[in-house]
């Protein structure tokens, strides 16, 4: 089950909020009540996408839970034995899931990098100190397999939801803000995103027709790929958020415009904040960061996107696609140390949109002869010229759409919205007004919504492979 489907919108969403609020009601806003009511959701919508995923978090959890009390109670210098055999199993398991395909007729259960990343986090920062250890079980796998975030993220730290798990309020400001954030989300997801991916797939064939494409079809549909990625990766999750803060939950925010950035180490600062986050904190840092020479230093961002690579995928293009950015965000390095001016910022900017949009030509394409195909043709060495008349018409008639969506990448709507918000605030605007405009919006995108996904055809979330 995904947030863009017609069940979860029509049925499981509204069931549940009805739910949740009737149980909070009835208990007088009784938390340890609420999360029951959460978690028996969660994990009825995580087994939609079948037991064997849901024993695999069970188990997960288990193991994560059991590793947290464990250190807690070992001898000060023996508490790395238990961390080590947690960190160990949930790793193999991941790898066993993800790359087992290579040898044997398996499935990876939906989400599980993602999961099994927060529970890597959690016995982390169980044994660092930086958390206490969760005594409820019952809270730890709500962390876990909380059906806000669950599928695709965010990645979460304990510490940003276990205040929440104890004590948490929500009214109907919250619940407001939630359904707006939620329904925009949606509609950028089946409106946009999944636009953006029809026409990539036009342009740019993830398959032997892409030996036949001129070079403005592999531009245009690396483009419209990039906006895809972007926009459906980010619309999940506003979703996530949005669905979090209709209950009283403040979950971190994901993406800070990354397209808008004007240097590559700036991008990975915006773009999938906790997956960064992650690997900075918990592999880069312990590897000990830039705090032991520049020699030190590469190998630590070597090891970091190796690895980076190797959780989008057990293919070659997702290992080359993160070394890619090991190579520039090393370029950038020197060019810091060793270039005395600064160039402007239209060029700093045109120089990180083709990286990007280059980067993702390489994680599109699994196949290494297709992605090869692709890339001879991206820089004009194709077999079959510049254009054709199908991708001259094709991009004429979706002017409007690159139009939109491109300003979908920027901060524009958001700076709108935040401004009435502002304005609510200082009392330049009644709040009524605001919260009547915005709930127009969540009614009118969400109706959009509903009549999109009723007459066109599934699709899933691109990062939900991952």
């Amino acid at each position: 089950m995904l947030f863009s489907n017609l069940f979860f919108v029509l049925l499981f969403l509204p069931v549940f909020l009805i739910a949740y609020h009737f149980v909070a009601a009835l208990s007088g806003k009784n938390v340890k009540r609420e999360n029951t009511a959460l978690l028996i959701f969660s994990l009825f919508f995580y087994a939609f996408g079948g037991l064997k995923g849901l024993i695999v978090l069970l188990v997960v959890t288990v193991i994560a839970y059991i590793g947290g009390r464990m250190m807690i109670h070992a001898e000060e210098s023996a508490r790395k034995v238990p961390l080590i055999l947690t960190v160990s199993l949930l790793v193999l398991i991941l790898a066993f899931f993800k790359y087992a395909g290579f040898f044997i007729s398996i499935s990876m259960p939906i989400g599980l990098s993602f999961y099994i990343f927060q529970l890597l986090s959690y016995v982390a920062d169980v044994y660092t100190g930086k958390i206490e250890e969760e005594i409820s079980f019952k809270n730890l796998l709500i962390y876990t397999a909380c059906f806000h975030h669950v599928l695709q993220g965010p990645i979460l730290r304990y510490n940003d939801i276990g205040e929440a798990l104890r004590k948490r309020n929500y009214n109907s400001t919250t619940l407001s803000n939630g359904i707006f954030r939620f329904c925009t989300g949606l509609f950028k997801k089946v409106l946009l995103a999944d636009h953006a991916g029809e026409l990539a797939n036009s342009l740019l064939p993830n398959a032997a027709d892409i030996s036949s494409v001129p070079t403005l079809s592999v531009w245009l549909g690396s483009i419209c790929f990039s906006l895809q990625m972007f926009i459906d990766f980010s619309s999940y999750s506003d979703m996530a958020i949005g669905l979090g803060e209709m209950i009283g939950f403040k979950y971190p925010e994901n993406f800070d415009y990354p397209y808008i950035s004007k240097s590559i180490r700036e991008f990975w600062r915006r773009w999938h904040i906790s997956l960064s986050f992650f690997f900075r904190d918990y592999v880069y840092i312990p590897l000990g960061g830039n705090r032991k020479g520049k020699g030190r230093k590469i190998l630590n961002l070597l090891i970091v996107w190796l690895l980076t690579g190797i959780w989008h995928g057990s293919t070659v293009n997702f290992i080359v696609w993160g070394l890619f950015y090991f190579v520039f965000l090393c370029i950038e390095d020197l060019w810091r140390e060793h270039v005395k001016f600064d160039l402007p910022a239209v060029i700093k900017h045109i120089y990180v949109i083709f990286v990007f949009n280059l980067g993702w030509l390489i994680f599109r394409f699994e196949n290494t002869s297709y992605l090869l195909t692709a890339l001879k043709t991206f820089f004009g060495m194709g077999e079959n010229g510049f254009t054709m008349q199908t991708v001259t018409l094709m991009a004429k008639n979706n002017v409007f759409f690159f139009i939109v969506a491109i300003l979908v990448c920027t901060p524009v709507f958001k700076k709108i919205t935040d401004t009435l918000d502002q304005r609510a605030k200082e009392r330049k605007v009644k709040k009524r007004t605001v919260s009547f405009v915005k709930m127009l919006i969540s009614v009118v995108a969400l109706i959009l919504s509903i009549i999109i996904m009723a007459g066109s055809s599934y699709q899933p979330f691109l990062y939900n492979q991952f």
